[in-house]
Parts: C-alpha cells; sequence; structure tokens
C-alpha cells in the first residue's frame, strides 16, 4: 500500500495565511504600480498614437485651429513640442494626467482644464483590452507574490 502524508508547521502556515489576509486588505503597492504604468499609457502611448491606442483614430483639428497655429496666435503663440500632431502642442495635455491611490481604488485624471473639452471627441481616457491586461496582470503578480 503507498501512502502520501503532509505535515504542517503550524507557525509558518500561520504567518503565511496572516500575510495573505493582510496583503488583499490593502492593495496600494500594487495599483500605485499600475497606475505608474497607465500614466505612460495615457500620456505617452495615445498622444504618440493620435488616439488608435484607445480604439478610434482622434478626429482632425478643426480649420480654425490649424489657423491659429499657421498664426502662432492665443495658445499657439508659445513654443511648440510638436506642430504636426493633434492634441499636443506644449506638451500640457499629455503631461497633465495623474493618479491618486487607495488601498482599493485607482484614479487616473488629467487636471488640465481644457481636458474636458477634448475628451468626448478625441478620447484620451479609455478602458480597452491593454488597459485591463495591464491591471489583471499587475494584481496578479502581487497575489502570486504574497501566496509565495
Amino acid at each position: 500500500m503507498s501512502e502520501i502524508t503532509f505535515t504542517l508547521d503550524a507557525q509558518e502556515f500561520t504567518k503565511k495565511l496572516n500575510d495573505l489576509s493582510d496583503g488583499v486588505k490593502d492593495f496600494k503597492k500594487p495599483l500605485d504600480n499600475v497606475g505608474n504604468e497607465l500614466l505612460g499609457f495615457y500620456g505617452d502611448d495615445v498622444f504618440a498614437s493620435q488616439g488608435t491606442e484607445t480604439g478610434v483614430q482622434w478626429k482632425k483639428l478643426s480649420a480654425a485651429t490649424l489657423k491659429m497655429r499657421d498664426e502662432r496666435r492665443g495658445h499657439y503663440a508659445q513654443t511648440p513640442i510638436a506642430t504636426n500632431m493633434i492634441l499636443v502642442w506644449t506638451g500640457t495635455l499629455k503631461k497633465g494626467f495623474k493618479k491618486a491611490v487607495t488601498a482599493t481604488k485607482l484614479t487616473i485624471s488629467n487636471t488640465v482644464e481644457y481636458f474636458k473639452y477634448n475628451q468626448p471627441a478625441r478620447k484620451m481616457l479609455a478602458i480597452n483590452s491593454r488597459v485591463i491586461e495591464l491591471v489583471s496582470t499587475t494584481i496578479n503578480e502581487y497575489l502570486v507574490k504574497l501566496t509565495k
């Protein structure tokens, strides 16, 4: 007859359970990490792709905006970091993304006043498969680390 015997070190097992219990009460560290990745995604990738990273190419600039750019009037009198991209002139809008993290919540927002006027027509914030993958991978890695 064959048999298998398992023996648990109660002290070590209890410590692991306590670590796991504490870890699932506070997700601040993995949320902070994925928040940094998402700031790069929204502030760099989405702007570099002119919106296609969110699933939709941004609509073209209006004739009035193009005229103001050509004449360097209003906002466009400022020194540009790029002149051939939609929503990129000084870089303020793409650098305006901020994160707020608590034990159970990550919020990504853009603090630039004119962000709200562009977001509906030129989506900069979106939850898509790439965002879901970044979040789920980071949370999964955190949970795996807790169980080791």
